[in-house]
């Protein structure tokens, strides 16, 4: 068949084959392609390549390297350079990368920066010798894969051309000595590394490359230094030049090159011929047959050298330092030379430009696939090639512009295309040609397949070419620009598209209809669908996709506008053509000037069409108003092309805009587009004038259709909510135009009208309407009458209960933001009544609501809604509302939090009107001064918490806001006036036990210094001095029992005055009285301004006085009714017993920095005080001249002498306390024997009119050691005065005396005798005569007796006596031990339980009454048997004495109801202190005096407040326990009939189960066994004392009760010691069955070792404690590890006694974490030394019973048996021998024993003549029967052993013979 066009049938990948086939170069020549090259013309060469089969690009193998040894070898070198350098050069030609590495910082560091720095002549003759051997490697080091091994590979290049003798040698090589492979690689990598991808390789690197080399010998710096420069002449240019083009083209082959592989041996015939002679033709201009280099390292490399990047990243980072290089050439040549044309037109090159990993213009992989960078370094050598040479560019465009037209529209990276578009965007603007060369090609290779497949049809005609004109062709470049935009410019629209007009500029126009599917359609058809695309595509949506979107309009409008001109600018051309009779015509864009004039309507019509739909469906997503200027600027764009387009153009967006209109949707697009019109189109053109109307239309037509529906009104909420959005285009008009929309009369005063007749209606449907009216109305009396209309029209819809806040919620928000204006008033206060019915509802709504918003914006802006009179009203609510709240706060009631924070925001929104009221002001300002600083501060347990955050809510801030922002603009006589106002209350505050605020609240507050409050605490806020000094006056004086006697001696037993029925005083919430509340607070200031302390001494004299109260309290807390400061508050309550602890605490803080730091100018400042009360009334005195009182005293002297003075002045109990804690301190360092004179004179002279004070100073004086002669004679004068006493008055100056004397006995350790032997007797008979002359008057009142406290007052006499006495014969010890026994049998009556009701109902005062001084009597009693046992251990005679009483009172004492159990109502100090001597005396008791119930009597003992009586009644309860434990052993063992069960006493088991809160954070308690409670609080407020976490105070009180707690199962443990099988049974028993371990001690372990806080981790540390011991005797508390040390003891001995417990929780625990870290901490601490005890018991019996074996295993040998111990592994093996044969066995002990069973092996079976199945059932009897005595108790002492023994072999001769 005759072809009737030129058209090949061909496919177009068959044409594409023939293309690459044409442009193929030589076999010879595989890689460069000779594009000047002719095609085969004739059919018979057409014919003849057809035939011939298809060759694809081949490279042959790289031909191996000759083999070069190394330098070092052949050289010698290896002899002559020092060894040191030798093994860093063989470690550089290592293939291990580490080594190489290593060894090139080596020879950096170690040889050449050395030589750089000490200048060494020597050291560089060695690197000159050693120069060949880095030249052989440097080549590779420069390429290598690392980048580590090329940075040190370039630096150390460049360190060695900075050594003169090196550089030289180097330079010299290059010139001279290098071969040309040797030089072309050096110089080859070096400009390769000067243009490395690493920064930091290329800078090195192209800095030692500008040092060095010279392109011209012109640019040589001088002729002394021509030697120092290496010029690059022809010879070494061409060598670089081809280094390069192989590196860019065949990388690979030049790293192969660069780093050879030792040659393969293959086989001739596995090679074709033609393939061998190829590569033996292949010459090194080839540009791909790259020669190897004939020197290198024969060491094959390995994969692992190369780790740092693959085969393709090699390849992409060697082509980039080609492409550099390419560059720097290209910058050294004038001209490019044939070698580099060929180069560039090498069609495989310009692949490094292709993204794409098939290359569409030759059939290669492209070098730019996956590799960015290559394709940036690429489009660099394109600019490069512009910027220098683009004249010559002509000889290779065919090749580069098809390359750059089918690239640079496939790429997709950003960063590429950053660097794209400029070489891109210079060369189509050169070269725009280049978009006709894909098509003339296609038409070539198509000329090309229909020739060939002519051939065969020789014979058949055909039509001319000539003749049959060939359709357009396809251009693929410019489908490939359309695929472009259809991506939105590949992913980077903001930077594609202001480039796409210049792109479409350069494209001819006839590859824009060649590329027309339909001949039909428009040119621009195809081109415009493709741009929409984009949109369609959502291409567009990213981040920035307003910014995207608006580059994609501006470019589609601008290239609209451009092909518009050039179609019209085609039809000129070709009406030109017409009328000049061309006989050719182009292709145009246009047809006839008539259908191109359609054409371009029909697009612009269409163009402009979707643009608006786009924009309204907002699809094209672009900001409106950018949106219309883009098409009010293609407007006028049209309008200066052609009129008629223009015309289009507006008539197509009118039309849009009056639909749009509306539309609600399009409202803001018509607006935004009307103003940009408006204001951009000049005045007087034509665009103006018709935007003018339109905006006109718009308007009245929305005006006229508003009245309507207002007028009709709305029937239902549906209807309504239909036509509120009616008023969009009006609010979006105002938005837009503002006041310039009333640029119309008539549409304004339509308007006007509207809103004037429908405001409130207005306001209902469009809020955002009537606001913009008002804002941008600039008509004063327009909008105030609207304004009155609609807030009379709100008045009247609520009062017709229509009213919604919704309605203006609005109007409030703009009027609080300022942006209504300011002249809108109300007229008569047309909403005040609305207003206050709102307010009302507000205050008691909660915060947040709507009405509260709704009321305080209306308080914000009340200029525009309420009459001055209203607003004044409502603000007076308010702020009386406030005050109401507050008080009420203070005062302790419940206030809701949302009801106060209402009116915080009320009085926010009102303050700017407050603040010009002064009245106001006063009645506000100092409750928000409370409401913000004080307030939040209450109830805050941890204050260091509360200072790192916020204090208070949003309303204290807001109120803090209030305060700040007034105290800054005040007036300083209001400022004062309001500051004092706010002391006053402060001060109230500070003594008022009924306000709600502690006076440390007020303190803290202060302390954080609130702005504008100066404040003096003393002069503020405290009470003055005299004050104080009337309120401590008016307390009661006396002991609040009389017990404290036992612990002060001096003090009286019998008060002055009994006690009477008194009205408790009024308390706080921690039940402090107002006294105690402010010296409290006094106190705490002074701890923390210690120099203010001592300003004011007398603070001393209220601050020992509180401390006496709280102590006395602390002490006896159960008298707590006679406390005159504290009610039960302060026992009963953890804050209460911390004001307590803290008082204590502080108050000794205080006094010891006082008395320690103040001191007198005068050293004798003390008898200057002494003299003026010895002189006081003393005529003599007077007429010296002296002062009296404190005249002329500094302050140290005066405080003393107020002291004494008030001591003096009532004599009080409390004041001689007093003077006695100053004393102390003030004589401890000793007085002088005149100055102690001074002061027993004082003593006496106080005798008569103050007794109480002559004993304290007495005392004080005695304590200190001294012994003035006064003393000794007063001491003298009062034993001699006893004899005078008569016996009827023995109760009053007797018991004085007896007061006196003991006063002032001496230490019976000192040197000081107290009296002589003949007075101390004498003084034993003056009592003896009392006590006689009462048993005459028996007859007599018994009221007139000898009282019962006067026997007790002689007790201290006689302990005192009996040193004196102990060798005096007579009847006085007789006379003593009467007295004593006497004391006892009362004492006795003391019981350890509550009162009975008689005895309750009898005392009224409290439990101060004979309680108290019947334990002072027993304390003094028990301090004088005491010493009576330790005389008569060393005295005979006084034994024989006390022999006959001394066993009936020691009976008394064991017995005395001391001991009994306390109700917790009498526990107290002085009670403990009792139990501690009876303790004392009675653990040294006889055995026959402890017996069976000697335990559970006494076993209570373990839990009393006293650490000493805890650890002094555990020594005693452990011999009871072994007593008991004794019983029941000898009872069982001659039970025959098993009658008698072994039990646990019930008191101790009480205790043991009994619920304890400890100071850790845990509570013990609860059948359940849960037990575990929070207690973290507690140990806080330990920590703030103590510091430790386990503290002091009452902390310590909680560790006591745990110490108690963990002795009670110490004695538990204790009653198994030495106990029986049978015994040890029935405890078990008793204790599981009570659920003992698992409900109370489990619980009470995990938590005090906090093994159920979160792991082993938080877990207590036991690595430095010893857990088998614990020194019960050496307990203190407050140590931070006693408690967790002494719990692990407990366990450790829980784990020897009971295990079985132990282990049956472990199985039921269901908890798997606390398991896990149960018997891991098991395991670690305490398996440990279990085994090992029991094991070295187990060697030590071995050991014993024969000789030790060698070695670390003893073993015995004997009858037959052998045992031997493992330690290692914790076994114990056992063997039985009988006739030469062996059994044995094997136990092995767990790591985690005995939480898991002992293991019973049989080992290595020896079991010679046993049967199988027997020794199995002998060995599992054996496992259950030593894991049966496992289960009742641990072994101990060997009985593992004896287990072993006694169960394993003992019948092993009948096993054996069975």
């Amino acid at each position: 068949m005759v072809k009737g066009n030129g058209k090949s049938s061909a496919s177009s990948a068959t044409r594409k084959k023939h293309l690459l086939k044409k442009n193929a170069p030589p076999i010879d020549d595989p890689p460069i392609d000779n594009p000047s090259q002719k095609k085969l013309k004739t059919k018979a060469e057409r014919g003849k390549a057809k035939k011939e089969p298809r060759v694809k690009v081949y490279i042959p193998p790289v031909k191996p390297a000759p083999v070069q040894p190394d330098p070092l070898e052949t050289t010698g070198l290896g002899r002559t350079l020092p060894a040191d350098l030798l093994v860093v050069l063989r470690n550089v030609g290592k293939k291990a990368q580490v080594t190489k590495i290593r060894a090139l910082e080596e020879l950096q560091g170690g040889w050449v920066e050395r030589c750089l720095k000490e200048k060494d002549e020597a050291l560089a003759y060695t690197l000159v010798q050693m120069l060949p051997v880095w030249l052989h490697h440097v080549s590779a080091l420069l390429v290598h894969p690392s980048r580590r091994v090329r940075v040190l590979a370039a630096s150390l290049h460049s360190s060695f051309l900075r050594i003169p003798a090196v550089r030289d040698q180097i330079l010299f090589f290059l010139r001279e000595t290098a071969s040309p492979s040797q030089t072309e690689s050096i110089l080859g990598t070096w400009c390769l590394a000067a243009h490395d991808v690493d920064r930091t390789v290329s800078a090195s690197a192209l800095k030692s490359w500008k040092e060095t080399i010279l392109v011209n010998p012109s640019e040589e710096p001088s002729t002394s230094s021509s030697g120092k420069h290496l010029v690059l002449d022809e010879a070494l240019s061409a060598s670089i030049v081809t280094f390069v083009q192989r590196t860019a083209l065949d990388p690979s082959g030049v790293y192969a090159y660069l780093n050879p592989l030792p040659p393969i041996f293959v086989a001739p015939a596995q090679l074709p011929v033609s393939t061998v002679r190829r590569n033996q033709q292949s010459g090194k201009n080839s540009g791909v047959g790259t020669p190897r280099r004939e020197d290198g390292d024969q060491t094959p490399r390995s994969k692992v050298d190369e780790q740092e990047e693959g085969e393709s990243d090699r390849r992409a980072r060697l082509r980039i330092g080609a492409f550099g290089a390419a560059r720097w050439i290209l910058g050294t040549l004038s001209a490019l030379s044939e070698d580099l044309i060929a180069f560039f037109s090498n069609p495989a090159l310009w692949t490094a430009l292709q993204p794409n990993e098939s290359c569409p213009w030759v059939e290669v992989e492209s070098f730019g696939f996956a590799q960015p960078n290559v394709r940036k370094a690429a489009w660099g050598l394109v600019q490069t090639l512009l910027n220098s040479h683009k004249g010559q560019m002509d000889s290779f465009i065919s090749t580069l512009g098809v390359a750059i037209l089918r690239s640079a529209w496939m790429e997709m990276d950003s960063l590429v295309q950053s660097v794209m578009w400029q070489p891109l965007l210079t060369f189509l603007k050169h070269f725009p040609q280049s978009w006709t060369l894909d098509d003339s090609s296609s038409k070539d290779d198509e000329e090309d397949n229909s020739g060939a497949e002519s051939d065969g049809e020789e014979h058949l005609p055909t039509t001319p070419k000539d003749d049959v004109p060939s359709p357009p062709r396809t251009s693929q470049a410019y489908q490939e620009f359309l695929q472009f935009l259809q991506l939105g410019c590949s992913g980077s629209p903001l930077q594609g598209y202001p480039t796409v007009v210049i792109i479409v500029s350069t494209i001819p126009s006839v590859v824009i209809t060649s590329s027309t599917s339909e001949p039909s359609a428009s040119p621009l058809t195809q081109f415009f669908t493709s741009f929409w695309a984009a949109i369609d595509g959502r291409a567009l949506s990213s981040l920035h996709r307003s910014a995207n979107s608006a580059a994609f309009l501006s470019s589609l409008l601008e290239c609209m506008v451009f092909l518009i001109k050039r179609m019209r600018n085609d039809t000129s051309r070709a009406i030109q053509d017409q009328d000049g009779n061309a006989s050719t015509t182009s292709p145009r864009l246009g047809g006839t000037a008539l259908s191109s004039d359609n054409a371009a309507a029909a697009l612009v019509v269409e163009q402009y069409g979707r643009v608006w739909d786009e924009l309204r469906s907002k699809r094209l997503k672009v900001e409106e108003r950018a949106a219309a200027r883009l098409l009010g600027k293609t407007l006028e764009a049209l309008a200066g092309v052609d009129q008629p387009l223009m015309d289009a153009a507006w008539e197509t967006l009118a039309g849009s805009i009056r639909d749009g209109s509306g539309k609600d949707e399009e409202t803001s697009l018509v607006s935004a587009v009307l103003k940009v019109f408006y204001d951009r189109f000049k005045d007087g053109t034509v665009l103006k004038q018709r935007v003018v109307l339109l905006v006109k239309e718009v308007l009245e037509a929305e005006v006229e259709r508003s009245e309507k529906v207002l007028e009709a009104g709305f029937a239902t909420a549906e209807e309504e909510a239909g036509n509120k959005a009616g008023f969009v285009l009006f609010v979006s008009m105002l938005d837009q135009f503002r006041e310039g929309l009333f640029f119309d009369e008539k549409f304004a005063s339509q308007f006007d009208t509207l809103l004037s007749r429908h405001a409130f209606l207005v306001l209902r449907l469009s809020p955002q309407l009537f606001l913009s009216y008002l804002l941008y109305r600039k008509d004063e009396a327009k909008c105030s009458t609207v304004w009155h209309s609609l807030l009379s029209s709100i008045a009247s819809a609520a009062r017709a209960g229509q009213l919604e806040p919704k309605y203006f919620a609005q109007i409030l928000d703009a009027a609080q933001q300022g942006r209504l204006p300011k002249y809108l008033k109300p007229k008569e206060g047309e909403l005040d009544r609305l207003v206050g019915d709102l307010l009302e509802n507000a205050l008691n709504a909660p915060a947040g609501s709507e009405d509260v918003g709704l009321v305080k914006q209306i308080l914000i802006a009340s200029d525009y809604f309420l009459s001055n009179a209203g607003y004044n009203t409502f603000v007076q609510v308010i702020i009386a509302t406030f005050t109401s709240h507050i008080d009420r706060v203070v005062n302790g009631e419940e206030v809701q939090e949302p009801s106060t924070e209402v009116t915080v925001d009320f009085i926010e929104a009102v303050f700017s009107y407050i603040s010009r009221d002064t009245a106001l002001l006063k009645s506000l300002l100092p409750d928000i001064f409370l409401f913000a600083y004080l307030l939040p501060l209450c109830d805050i347990s941890d204050l260091e918490e509360q200072e790192q955050e916020d204090a208070g809510s949003t309303s204290h801030i807001k109120a803090k806001g209030l305060w700040e922002e007034w105290i800054k603009v005040a007036e300083e006589g209001l400022k004062d006036e309001v500051v004092e106002m706010i002391k006053n209350k402060l001060r109230t505050f500070v003594e008022d036990t009924r306000v709600h605020p502690l006076p440390e609240d007020v303190l803290l507050m202060l302390a954080r210094r609130p702005p504008g409050v100066q404040v003096n605490l003393l002069q503020d806020i405290f009470p003055s001095a005299t004050q104080l000094d009337s309120m401590l006056d008016s307390l009661s004086s006396d002991a609040i029992d009389p017990g404290i006697a036992v612990l002060d001696p001096l003090l009286p037993v019998s008060p002055k005055q009994k006690a009477k029925n008194h009205q408790k005083p009024a308390t706080d919430q921690r039940g402090l009285a107002s006294y105690a509340r402010s010296v409290n607070a006094l106190l705490q200031v002074f701890i923390q301004d210690r120099q203010l302390a001592k300003r004011n001494l007398w603070a001393l004299r209220h601050f020992w006085s509180l401390s006496l109260y709280a102590q006395d309290l602390r002490n006896v807390p159960f008298a707590v009714e006679d406390s005159p400061v504290f009610d039960a508050k302060a026992t009963s309550t953890a804050a209460g017993l911390g004001v307590l602890r803290d008082i204590v605490a502080r108050v000794k803080q205080v006094s010891v920095y006082v008395l320690n730091s103040t001191g007198s100018a005068q050293d004798d400042w003390r008898t200057i005080v002494l003299e003026r009360f010895l002189n006081e009334g003393s005529a003599i005195a007077k007429l010296k001249g002296k002062q009296g009182g404190k005249d002329g005293l500094d302050d140290v002297q005066a405080f003393l002498y107020d002291v004494i003075a008030h001591a003096r002045e009532k004599d009080a109990v409390r004041d001689t306390r007093v003077l006695r804690m100053v004393l102390e301190p003030l004589l401890k360092d000793g007085v002088g024997g005149a100055e102690a004179d001074m002061w027993v004179q004082l003593g006496r002279k106080f005798e008569k009119t103050a007794p109480q004070t002559c004993i304290t100073i007495i005392s004080a004086i005695t304590n200190t050691g001294t012994e003035p002669p006064k003393l000794d004679r007063f001491r003298n004068e009062l034993a001699a005065s006893l004899l005078g006493i008569k016996p009827t008055n023995a109760n009053t100056d007797g018991l004085l005396t007896l007061r006196k004397l003991a006063a002032c006995a001496p230490d019976p350790e000192g040197d000081v005798v107290f009296l002589q032997p003949l007075r101390a007797v004498n003084v034993v008979k003056a009592c003896q005569a009392w006590v006689l002359a009462e048993g005459d008057d028996d007859g007599e009142d018994d009221d007139e007796g000898l009282e019962e406290e006067v026997e007790s007052a002689m007790l201290p006499i006689f302990m005192h006596l009996a040193p004196i006495l102990q060798n005096s014969p007579g009847g006085h010890w007789a006379f003593v031990f009467d007295v004593l026994e006497g004391v006892l049998e009362r004492a006795s009556s003391v019981e350890g339980g509550s009162k009975d009701a008689e005895e309750q109902e009898g005392e009224e005062s409290g439990k101060s009454g004979s309680g108290g001084a019947e334990l002072v009597a027993l304390a003094r009693a028990l301090r004088l048997v005491v010493v009576l046992e330790e005389l008569a251990k060393r005295n005979k005679a006084l034994m024989a004495e006390w022999e006959g009483r001394r066993m009936g009172v020691l009976v008394v004492i064991r017995d005395l109801g001391v001991l009994g159990r306390d109700a917790g109502e009498v526990s107290s100090v002085p009670r403990s202190a009792c139990r501690e001597l009876v303790l004392s005396i009675v653990q040294h008791l006889p055995e026959s005096l402890i017996d069976i119930d000697t335990l559970p009597k006494m076993c209570h003992l373990i839990e009393d407040p006293s650490p000493t009586v805890q650890k002094m009644a555990y020594q005693l309860l452990r011999a009871a326990a072994k007593k008991r434990t004794e019983y029941y052993v000898i009872e069982a063992a001659v039970d025959t009939e098993n009658t008698v069960k072994a039990v646990l006493p019930q008191e101790l088991m009480e205790i043991l189960q009994r619920e304890l809160h400890f100071g850790y954070g845990y509570a013990v308690g609860g059948a359940d066994g849960a037990g575990l409670a929070g207690g973290d609080q507690e140990r806080q407020d330990g920590e703030g004392e103590g510091g430790d976490g386990y503290g002091a105070g009452a902390e310590e009180e909680e560790d006591q009760n745990v110490f108690g707690y963990l002795l009670g199962w110490m004695l538990l443990f204790d009653l198994f010691q030495d106990a029986s099988f049978k015994v040890k049974s029935n405890y078990i028993e008793q204790l599981r069955n009570e659920d003992v371990v698992v409900g109370h001690f489990i619980p009470c372990f995990l938590g005090l070792l906090r093994l159920d806080k979160g792991g082993l981790l938080k877990a207590f540390k036991l690595d430095v404690w010893a857990v088998n011991v614990f020194y019960v005797d050496l307990y203190e508390p407050g140590s931070p590890h006693t408690i967790p040390v002494l719990a692990a003891h407990v366990y450790y001995r829980a784990l020897l006694t009971m295990p079985s417990l132990i282990h049956s929780w472990v199985l039921d625990c269901k908890d798997r974490q606390l398991t896990t870290t149960f018997t891991s901490y098991t395991s670690t601490y305490f398996s440990p030394v279990l085994i090992k005890a029991e094991l070295e018991h187990v060697r030590q019996r071995a050991a014993s019973g024969g000789s030790s074996a060698a070695g670390d295993i003893p073993a015995l040998t004997g009858d037959n048996m052998t045992v031997k111990v493992a330690a290692a592994i914790n076994e114990v093996v056992a063997a039985y021998t009988v006739d030469e044969h062996q059994l044995e066995i094997k136990l092995r002990i767990p790591m985690d024993w005995p939480l898991h069973k002992i293991e019973v092996r049989d080992g290595e079976v020896r079991r010679v003549g046993v049967d199988e199945n027997r020794w199995r059932a002998w060995v599992l009897g054996v496992q259950q029967t030593i894991w049966a005595h496992v289960c009742c108790f641990f072994f101990g002492g060997g009985e593992l052993t004896d287990l072993l023994v006694d169960v394993g072999f003992v019948r092993m001769d009948g096993l054996w013979m069975g």
